[in-house]
């Protein structure tokens, strides 16, 4: 599958560090496993609505989803 954009990083360091998994976020969107690791590594994209959800609900600011190489 090709990639749309560049993995989420900061936001897949921060599952990490938060002990959380693609199925918490899948869980938590009423997604499958898969289509969350789809969105986090690139392959689609995430609506705006799932991301102000993941937001509020973590307490995320909004530089998690960029990355850095984009200008």
């Amino acid at each position: 599958m090709k990639k749309i954009h560049e993995p989420y990083s900061k936001f897949k360091g921060w599952l990490r560090g938060n002990n959380l998994t693609y199925k918490d976020i899948a869980n938590f969107l009423g997604l499958s496993v898969a289509t969350v690791s789809a969105k986090i590594n690139g392959h689609s994209d995430f609506l705006l609505s799932e991301i102000q959800a993941i937001k509020k609900h973590f307490h995320l600011e909004n530089e998690i989803f960029f990355n850095d190489n984009v200008a």
